[in-house]
């Protein structure tokens, strides 16, 4: 959704450098003025296209943007956490408001958005099926006046394409549309019309042929329905409809008419087609609306006014200057803020309150730092578009990393935390060994409370409804048995890297050597190492199997 309204403020600011030139050139003929609002609403249509294929512009931003976070958080350690000791957990489920699923504003706009286009759009093709159904039960006129009117005025106005000309059933109905076919429907009693009026009134639509006005309206009309919220846009819809009627009704004047006359036969028509209610037509006509009625009868009577159709050399210079003012605006990137929310959640599904959610743009080098509330939702807005780097972070917990692209769009991220790794570092010299023993003497279970019913669960319970289940308690595993490497007869110093995984029953279940040291050394600790067994890891009164990176140093 912020990108729909980064659009229509960039087709904002083109329609209105067309509205101003326009009204800065209000001495100049008409046919001017209709060729920059023509071109300002082809700019404005192309605007979403260059938007997303051409190079942009953005806006530098400094210094971070306010965060949200309680209090002030120190950076993070690259490192792996270690998990932490704690003597006993309470892992049952907290009463709170169950987190709702927020209904999201953008969604309700973009909808909306929608529906207006779909409105407006049916309407203009409810408009063209009206024409062609009337326009198929039209009778070609094939001679007679109108055909000779159309054949002297063609030759003198330049029209090299072949207009038909349409006798319809409706009694108030002068309209002209079409392309590549052009086509201008009559109305019922057009065969009873004067000389005078039918060559005002064929000099008026074939003007609009040879300036091709019904294509240029008809783009105008879907730059509207695009934006049909922005006033601005419907505005210079309706100016260069007047315009496009003003530059025809300067082409008729041009061929000789007097004003004052032809200021009648517009009087004359708009009496006796006004007295006929009919639907809108995706046209363009002689008969002027009743709001520029008086404003067309007014520029036939001004002789003072400038007439001249555009000249290509002019077409190109108008073209060129707003071009060098449209494009820069068009290309430009608004700085459009997004929103990054989630929920963070541990391995179990618990929600973890109270972890670092930071977001650092990667170009700017501004972090934008929150916690999770007690529900593990986080919210970090007013995000400027760009390549981020998100992290997470929780003591116990692996950090969590990932890279994110904004490009004005909300974004909502769900992460899950895993239990971090443990660490051990065992030391072998070339001695007589002890032989395996207990860890750390006689072991004594620890007290350990898990809420009502007191002991550890092998799987996580559902909560209740309208209860979120509170998780992050880890019991780290105390060692049970341990059995120390042996120093392989022969063998140098050297030192065993590896990774280890304990299952829920405390008991080794992988081991991965992740470096080279000797192939008997690396034997020995893998099969010591394979011996040991542990309490089992709790996470939330569940046992869950947990990593450790082990170091057996042999010196």
């Amino acid at each position: 959704m912020n990108l729909l309204l980064e659009f229509a403020i960039k087709i904002s600011l083109v329609v209105a450098v067309g509205l101003l030139a326009a009204s800065l050139l209000h001495r100049r003929s008409a046919a001017l003025r209709h060729w920059l609002l023509a071109a300002s609403m082809a700019a404005a249509l192309a605007t979403p296209l260059l938007t997303q294929f051409a190079p942009a512009w953005r806006l530098p931003v400094s210094g971070p943007i306010a965060s949200n976070s309680p209090a002030p958080v120190q950076p993070t350690s690259r490192s792996k956490p270690r998990i932490g000791i704690t003597t006993s957990i309470d892992a049952e489920s907290v009463s709170t408001n169950p987190p709702s699923a927020p209904i999201e504003p953008n969604s309700i706009l973009a909808g909306i958005w929608i529906a207006g286009v779909v409105v407006n759009l049916a309407g203009l093709l409810a408009g063209f099926w009206r024409l062609r159904r009337i326009a198929s039960r039209a009778t070609i006129v094939h001679e007679g006046p109108w055909t000779d009117a159309a054949r002297v005025l063609s030759e003198s106005l330049g029209v090299r394409t072949p207009v038909t000309l349409l006798q319809s059933d409706r009694p108030a109905l002068l309209v002209t549309w079409g392309s590549f076919v052009p086509k201008v429907l009559l109305p019922i009693d057009a065969p009873s019309w004067d000389a005078d009026r039918i060559r005002v009134v064929l000099a008026h639509e074939l003007a609009h042929v040879r300036r091709h006005d019904w294509i240029i309206q008809i783009g105008s009309e879907l730059v509207r329905i695009a934006n049909w919220f922005n006033p601005l846009v419907w505005l210079a819809a309706a100016r260069l409809r007047l315009e496009s009627e003003r530059a025809c009704d300067d082409a008729v004047v041009n061929l000789g008419v007097s004003g004052r006359d032809y200021a009648e036969h517009l009087l004359d028509l708009a009496r006796q087609f006004g007295r006929a209610r009919h639907a809108s037509f995706p046209a363009v006509a002689i008969v002027p609306r009743p709001s520029n009625l008086e404003r067309r009868v007014t520029a036939m009577l001004n002789a003072h006014l400038s007439r001249h159709p555009v000249t290509r050399a002019a077409r190109l210079a108008t073209l060129a200057a707003l071009l060098a003012i449209a494009l820069p605006i068009a290309l430009f990137a608004q700085n459009t803020f997004a929103t990054l929310s989630g929920v963070i959640v541990d391995q179990s599904g618990a929600v973890l309150p109270g972890v670092v959610v930071a977001a650092t743009d990667r170009d700017r080098g501004v972090k934008h730092e929150v916690r999770t509330d007690g529900a593990g939702r986080f919210e970090l807005v007013g995000l400027p578009q760009g390549g981020y780097s998100l992290q997470a972070s929780l003591p116990g917990f692996e950090n969590f990393v990932q890279q994110l692209t904004f490009s004005g769009e909300d974004i909502r991220r769900d992460i899950t935390l895993a239990i971090g790794s443990l660490e051990e570092t065992v030391s072998v010299n070339g001695g007589p060994s002890n032989g395996p023993f207990p860890a750390n003497g006689p072991y004594k279970a620890r007290p350990v409370s898990c809420g009502p019913g007191g002991a550890p669960r092998t799987s996580a319970s559902p909560s209740p409804a309208g209860v979120i289940r509170v998780g992050g308690q880890i019991r780290q595993p105390a060692k049970l048995y341990h059995v120390p490497p042996v120093y392989p007869n022969g063998a140098s110093a050297g030192v065993v890297k590896m990774t280890v995984v304990i299952g829920p029953d405390g008991y080794v279940r992988e081991t991965q050597v992740t470096n080279n040291p000797a192939a008997a050394l690396a034997q020995s600790a893998v099969d010591a190492v394979r011996q040991w067994v542990f309490e089992p890891t709790l996470l939330n009164c569940v046992a869950v199997p947990v990593k450790m990176n082990v170091t057996v140093d042999y010196f």
